[in-house]
């Protein structure tokens, strides 16, 4: 079997990373402690379904489903990490045929056409990460949408505009301030732990449960030995995930 590259590259650190106890032992993730993403790669172990949540009948949200096990979900965070800390200039995650979406890419907003932003711009210099235990709704106390992940449903080209190319979309632009997107990051680190017992966790919009910016994809993230993971699009993974 060809070696999946996510596990390749970010592995290692997702091994070295605590499982915890929660709380007692920490992790500091810089950029010295994480490799440099690479312009692609790929992944075999990480499917995402496409549908929409529908609410009260008269409003409709983009409904991404992560089909993700334990150990793929720390390396998926470590990824997440290793683009906050080095920006690349554009990074690309491919999917595998059985996902609806096929790419997950992360572009540094550092690098925009107009150049640097307006005033004080600044860098994450040091993470530190303690494993600790979550919910199902994770962040239905935060005020702040800025402050969650910002999931951008588009194609590759992001010029999803007839009906036809709507339906079509099949890239995810991870597109949240550094805040965002290294919670969305802590998030998969935790449910990614040995201890942990929260199967499914469900980042809704501004109809639902707050859990992602403003203008985001919904995101339900969805482990094995969870009821929804039956609905995997891949056999073979259900019937690894039921052993």
């Amino acid at each position: 079997m060809k070696a999946d590259q996510l596990e390749s590259i970010f592995g290692e650190v997702a091994r070295t990373v605590p499982d915890g106890p929660p709380g007692e032992v920490d992790f500091i993730f810089s950029a010295e402690s994480l490799p440099i993403p690479p312009p692609a790669f790929s992944s075999e172990r990480i499917f995402i379904r496409k549908t929409f949540h529908d609410y009260n009948g008269w409003y409709r949200a983009d409904w991404l489903m992560l089909f993700i096990e334990r150990q793929v979900a720390r390396e998926l965070g470590v990824f997440l990490l290793a683009c906050v800390f080095h920006e690349p200039e554009r990074t690309i995650l491919e999917l595998p045929a059985h996902s609806d979406i096929r790419r997950i890419i992360y572009r540094s907003s550092k690098y925009g056409p107009d150049g640097p932003p307006l005033g004080l711009a600044l860098k994450p210099a040091t993470f530190r990460y303690f494993p600790d235990v979550t919910e199902k709704h994770p962040w239905l106390a935060e005020c702040e949408p800025y402050n969650l992940p910002l999931l951008a449903l588009s194609d590759a080209e992001e010029l999803a505009y007839t009906e036809a190319e709507w339906q079509a979309r099949d890239t995810v632009f991870i597109e949240s301030s550094y805040t965002g997107t290294v919670r969305l990051a802590e998030l998969l680190l935790n449910a990614g732990c040995s201890w942990n017992d929260v199967l499914e966790y469900d980042l809704e919009g501004d109809a639902g449960f707050r859990g992602v910016a403003r203008m985001s994809a919904e995101l339900r993230i969805i482990l094995p030995g969870s009821f929804p993971w039956g609905s995997h699009p891949c056999p073979e993974a259900v019937q690894e995930g039921d052993r």
